[in-house]
């Protein structure tokens, strides 16, 4: 099955006031408000990816009767990537609020001839025969986010896999649905056209980790 790629601001609803929220640099020295358009940015991906989940009947008894409604057939397990993952994961457990979470610290270590992605820290539920869900906010070059999924699959297989991030790179976009499994699902904010010479994406909205909660003086 191949993958499926949905991009939320190119259709209509809120998804490119968020974008420019985020990426307007006069409004960056505000990290709370960088945070608050992040996580509301997790809230459109999560319910966009509600949009085509399996679903179940369920019922409930009401004060005057029964009531039946369709729920989520499962739930996922959300893969934050720290740090800048943080407050858009909590705008997605917003909508998916009896979802699992898993922890992974996939980073940058730049050195003289580019860059390596470090993973130092990894929790998670097991994730067999579960659908698993990456979240990042920026998918740049799609190497932080292989290692995430290679670090979190090492011992279980999960049934699907599907990736949410506000912010894509073209090139980043198409790494990713090369390395990832089969049948990925991607659900994203907006696709610019470019990345720099040190892999930011382009036009971008900068480092957003650093924007939500202060630059890094080590890693």
């Amino acid at each position: 099955m191949a993958s499926t790629t949905h991009i939320l601001n190119r259709a209509p609803g809120m998804a490119g006031q968020l974008l420019l929220n985020l990426r307007d640099a006069s409004r960056h020295e505000d990290r709370a408000a960088f945070r608050w358009s992040m996580q509301r940015m997790g809230r459109e991906l999560g319910s966009a990816l509600a949009q085509s989940w399996p679903m179940a009947k369920a019922t409930c008894t009401t004060p005057l009767g029964t009531a039946t409604e369709d729920i989520p057939a499962h739930q996922p397990v959300m893969a934050c990537i720290l740090r800048a993952a943080m407050p858009l994961h909590q705008g997605v457990l917003d909508v998916w609020d009896r979802a699992d979470s898993a922890f992974v610290s996939a980073y940058r270590k730049h050195h003289e001839a580019g860059f390596d992605i470090e993973i130092e820290y990894l929790g998670a539920p097991a994730m067999e025969g579960r659908a698993l869900v990456l979240i990042d906010p920026m998918l740049a070059t799609g190497a932080s986010l292989q290692a995430a999924y290679d670090a979190l699959c090492e011992t279980d297989v999960p049934a699907s896999v599907h990736v949410l991030a506000a912010i894509a790179s073209e090139e980043g976009l198409a790494n990713a649905q090369q390395w990832l499994p089969e049948g990925t699902s991607f659900i994203l904010g907006g696709v610019d056209p470019n990345l720099n010479e040190h892999g930011y994406i382009v036009p971008g909205l900068g480092d957003a980790g650093d924007l939500a909660f202060g630059p890094k003086t080590r890693s």
